[in-house]
C-alpha cells in the first residue's frame, strides 16, 4: 500500500486511508497480492461453467445434483447491457418452500472470485439439500446455527481456492507453482483477518448503539467511523459528516440486521472444518490440498448437514472435529505466514495508535 500512496514524499499514515483498499467497508483487502492474482487463468470460460464447476464440486463428494427447478428459477448471471430490468447483485441462495425448491441469486463473470463465490452458495444449497427430509421437522429445517450455514460456504469457498483443487479442475496447469507465502497472504487479506474486525467488531458495535443504546441519528455515521478508525485502522479520504450514514451502503444493515457476527463465527467455524478434512481425511497440509471427488469428505460434510437444526451446534461441532470452538485452526492454517510477517516487519512500529 505504501507504494501505491499518491507521494513517495508524504509520510504514510498510521491509518490506512479508505480508499486505498478496494473495498468500499475494507472488509477484505482484495488485489494487493499481485502473485496470488489469477483471474487472468478464467480468461475465456463461460460463467456457465462456473456454476456446473461448483456443482460438480458437491456431486464429486456424493452429493446428488441440483433439482432441475434450481436451474430454471434461479438468477444467476448479470442483466444484459441495455435490458431495463434491475437485480441485488449481492449473491445468495433460498431454500423457497423449506422442501426441493431451492434457487440463487448471482450475477457470476469469469474471474476467481465469482468461482469461489458460487462454490460458497452452493453450499448453502447443498445444506438445505441435506437437511429437506422427513426426519427433520420444518421449523427444524435450518443450519445448526446461522453461523453453520455460512461457515460451510465459507469452508467450500476455502476449498475451491486451493491450488490442487484449481489444478484438478485445469484452471492452473499441473506444473503451476505457486508462491506460497503470497497464496496465505491473499487468504488472510482478502478472505479472513480484515473480515474478523469487521464482522466482530465494526458492524454488530455500531448495530448495538442503534438497537440496544438509542444512538441518536445525528451521531451515527461519526460513530461508524469512530469503530472503523479504532478497530480496522481505516480512516475516511475526506471528512465525512452526518449528512451520510455510510453505515447503510452495506446491505445487511437494510436486510438482515443484526446478523453479521455470524460470519465471523463463520470465519474461524470454517478453519476448524478445513483442517479436520485436510489432516485427519485428506492427510494433505490445509494450506494446499484437494477435496475434489473424494467421498468420505462427502460423507463426513454431509452427516453434519443433514441434521438441521436438531441439534445443538456445540454438540455438531464437537462430535465432527473433536473441538469446542476455537481459533487454533485458523491461527495454524496462517502459522507459516506469521514467521514470514514477523521477518518483515522488525524495526516497524505495529499498529494505528
Amino acid at each position: 500500500m505504501d507504494g501505491n500512496s499518491p507521494s513517495a514524499y508524504q509520510p504514510v499514515p498510521k491509518k490506512i486511508p479508505a480508499h486505498w483498499i478496494n473495498n468500499r467497508w475494507s472488509q477484505e483487502w482484495e488485489g494487493l497480492v499481485e502473485a496470488a492474482n489469477i483471474d487472468k487463468y478464467f480468461e475465456g470460460r463461460k460463467p456457465e461453467w462456473i456454476i456446473k464447476t461448483a456443482e460438480q464440486f458437491y456431486t464429486g463428494l456424493g452429493f446428488s445434483p441440483l433439482p432441475e427447478s434450481f436451474w430454471k428459477k434461479s438468477d444467476l448471471y448479470p442483466v444484459p447491457p441495455g435490458d431495463k430490468r434491475k437485480k441485488n447483485t449481492h449473491a445468495s441462495c433460498w431454500h423457497v418452500d423449506l422442501e426441493n425448491d431451492i434457487r440463487s441469486l448471482q450475477s457470476i463473470e469469469s474471474n476467481a472470485n465469482w468461482f469461489f463465490t458460487a462454490h460458497h452458495e452452493l453450499g448453502h444449497g447443498y445444506y438445505f439439500k441435506a437437511y429437506t427430509r422427513p426426519e427433520v421437522p420444518y421449523l427444524l429445517r435450518l443450519g445448526a446455527a446461522p453461523g453453520f450455514h455460512e461457515g460451510v460456504g465459507e469452508l467450500i469457498a476455502l476449498a475451491s481456492s486451493q491450488v490442487p483443487y484449481l489444478q484438478s479442475r485445469a484452471v492452473l496447469s499441473p506444473d503451476f507453482k505457486a508462491d506460497k507465502t503470497a497464496f496465505l497472504l491473499d487468504d488472510a487479506l482478502a478472505r479472513s483477518i480484515p473480515f474478523i474486525y469487521f464482522s466482530c467488531g465494526v458492524m454488530p458495535h455500531w448495530e448495538a448503539d442503534i438497537y440496544a443504546h438509542n444512538l441518536p441519528a445525528d451521531q451515527w455515521n461519526a460513530r461508524w467511523w469512530k469503530y472503523v478508525g479504532d478497530m480496522q485502522g481505516v480512516e475516511p479520504a475526506s471528512p465525512r459528516g452526518e449528512e451520510f450514514c455510510d453505515a447503510a451502503t452495506k446491505t445487511h444493515i437494510n436486510d438482515n440486521p443484526a446478523y453479521y457476527y455470524n460470519y465471523a463465527f463463520a470465519t474461524v467455524f470454517k478453519f476448524q472444518l478445513h483442517d479436520y478434512i485436510a489432516r485427519k481425511i485428506l492427510h494433505q497440509p490445509p494450506q494446499s490440498c484437494n477435496y475434489a471427488d473424494n467421498k468420505e469428505v462427502g460423507a463426513w460434510l454431509n452427516n453434519i448437514l443433514k441434521k438441521g437444526g436438531t441439534e445443538d451446534w456445540r454438540k455438531v461441532l464437537k462430535e465432527a472435529t473433536g473441538e469446542d470452538i476455537s481459533t487454533r485452526a485458523m491461527a495454524d492454517y496462517f502459522k507459516p505466514l506469521m514467521g514470514w510477517l514477523e521477518e518483515q516487519n522488525k524495526g516497524r512500529q505495529i499498529g494505528w495508535e
